[in-house]
């Protein structure tokens, strides 16, 4: 019990336990993948209709990377950006 490892918990994410951060004017989020405790496999961001605007293998990127997403080429809407992992994958909903 005394040596219980910290990977226990890795699969332990919500919402809140990833950095995304927003330039609302500009309509512009960023991904900081130095604040998360897993390798992201790939983003996908999807409109509330399911239909999939961006698809990107961010695997091979480094782990200090800021990812941004720019939502001015898709328009007003509401979309869900999803960080996925190779056993988990963490959703954010946001409105443009």
């Amino acid at each position: 019990p005394e040596n219980m490892t910290a990977s226990s918990s890795l699969l332990n994410m919500d919402t809140e336990s990833w950095s995304l951060y927003s330039d609302e004017e500009n309509n512009l989020y960023y991904v900081d993948f130095a604040t998360l405790s897993v390798n992201l496999n790939d983003i996908v961001v999807t409109r509330d209709d399911g239909e999939v605007v961006l698809r990107e293998q961010v695997l091979d990127l480094p782990v200090d990377t800021i990812y941004e997403i720019d939502f001015n080429q898709y328009g007003e809407g509401n979309y869900t950006i999803e960080l996925r992992s190779f056993t988990d994958v963490i959703r954010r909903k946001v409105s443009i």
